[in-house]
């Protein structure tokens, strides 16, 4: 499998030999030589060694459905209708995580927790990378071509709740923050984080008025009790 170019980015295109995020024939995942049972195996090890992880049955269920489309015969398409059946129901519908199968994910990525992560296709994932919940990959603007999306290095860390958008590259070890929101390049061993939050001055508790008494709420008693007084 060759690495798909980058006709958005001219300075930036892949080749059989990058060592980069762009070289998607080099992140492994599907598009290395290693079986499918070794990807599965390590995956299983990335995510402490416990088939029962969340993260773990969202990259089994990529994986199984990437053999699937790149092996002939009927027990590959009857693997690849079961992948689809519980993708729709159990990755995304019940674990809400959407990771596209055109989406290129490296080895031994981990996905440490699984609500809301979205990988869209033609995005790349280098080797070694950790995802986070809510963290979304994706385009910059509805109306971009599908393949502007972002291509993540090796080693990647990624924050809860970040956002990388657009035809962008991270390089490798890069460390992304929560809540961040990046749309331009990071470049190797960069950290980007969001702006923190700001403590406002606590509002002042407003003062409660005095307690009236009878004898202060019932004027017109008061005017009568006056008066048989004097």
């Amino acid at each position: 499998m060759t690495a798909r170019p980058r006709p958005d980015r001219p300075d930036i295109q892949p080749g059989p030999q990058g060592d980069g995020p762009e070289a998607a024939d080099r992140t492994g995942g599907a598009a290395s030589t290693a079986s499918l049972a070794t990807l599965l195996r390590e995956d299983r090890k990335r995510h402490y060694g416990s088939i029962a992880h969340p993260g773990f049955h969202v990259l089994l269920v990529y994986r199984l459905t990437r053999w699937s489309t790149a092996t002939a015969g009927p027990a590959a398409r009857a693997v690849g209708l079961l992948c689809k059946t519980v993708n729709n129901l159990v990755i995304r519908n019940l674990y809400g995580a959407e990771v596209s199968a055109q989406a290129v994910i490296g080895r031994r990525v981990l996905i440490g927790h699984h609500q809301a992560v979205q990988i869209p296709p033609f995005s790349v994932i280098g080797d070694d990378c950790l995802l986070r919940h809510n963290v979304t990959i994706g385009l910059a603007r509805s109306a971009a071509p599908r393949t502007t999306v972002p291509h993540i290095g090796r080693g990647v860390e990624i924050g809860s709740a970040a956002s990388l958008l657009g035809p962008i590259t991270v390089g490798d070890r890069a460390k992304i923050g929560p809540s961040a929101l990046v749309t331009v390049d990071l470049p190797a061993d960069s950290t980007a984080f969001a702006q923190p939050a700001r403590v406002m001055r606590p509002c002042q508790p407003a003062t409660a008025p005095e307690p009236r008494s009878d004898r202060d709420s019932r004027p017109h008693a008061s005017r009568l009790d006056d008066g048989q007084e004097s």
